[in-house]
């Protein structure tokens, strides 16, 4: 799953989500002002990774795949200001993912316009696009792109990193690194 932060001094239980008034409304620009609120999310320098696990705890929502951001925006009627995502702990999360498979292990990666994870070309539309490189290369492609490739795949295909308009990330793979990836506590993972 993404990885999720929040930020802990946000008094979530006195937001208002109301905004059907104008006084609603400025009631909630004041809170996102007082407590620096940017689109909604929390600044990303002020975030602090927190689990699904924790989050579903809060909440008293069951823990499990059908657990994701979807599911805790219906919980509040929309997403809460105190939660958000950071490049810095996505990274941390890719890097995480990278160790576990095995940053120097050929690889192939595609990113598929249909599923957003193309590539700009010179006149402005977005293009798939395919390499080969290492388990490695997911750090680079998400620090120039803000995403990881739609795919990424071993060359012998023991594995298959799925990534597309979702918060999910999907990996096909066998028991083992399955189970490593089960057992790994910074990555929340669940077995479909």
């Amino acid at each position: 799953m993404s990885p999720l932060g929040i930020d802990p001094s946000v008094p979530i239980a006195s937001y208002s989500f109301a905004k059907r008034t104008l006084a609603d409304l400025n009631a909630r620009a004041a809170f996102w002002d007082s407590y620096h609120i940017q689109q909604g999310q929390p600044e990303p320098a002020r975030l602090r990774p927190i689990t699904y696990r924790e989050v579903s705890a809060q909440l008293g929502l069951a823990y499990g795949e059908t657990l994701d951001s979807a599911a805790i925006q219906h919980y509040y009627g929309e997403w809460p200001p105190h939660l958000g995502s950071s490049a810095e702990l996505t990274e941390a999360f890719v890097r995480q993912l990278v160790h576990l498979l095995g940053p120097q292990q050929p690889a192939y990666l595609y990113g598929s316009a249909d599923e957003s994870n193309g590539v700009w070309d010179a006149e402005g539309f977005r293009q798939d696009w395919f390499a080969q490189g290492q388990v490695l290369d997911l750090v680079t492609v998400f620090q120039q792109q803000g995403q990881l490739p739609t795919y990424c795949f071993a060359p012998d295909h023991a594995w298959c990193l799925y990534q597309g308009e979702v918060d999910w990330l999907v990996l096909g793979c066998a028991a083992p690194l399955a189970h490593a990836l089960l057992k790994e506590p910074t990555i929340e993972a669940f077995r479909l």
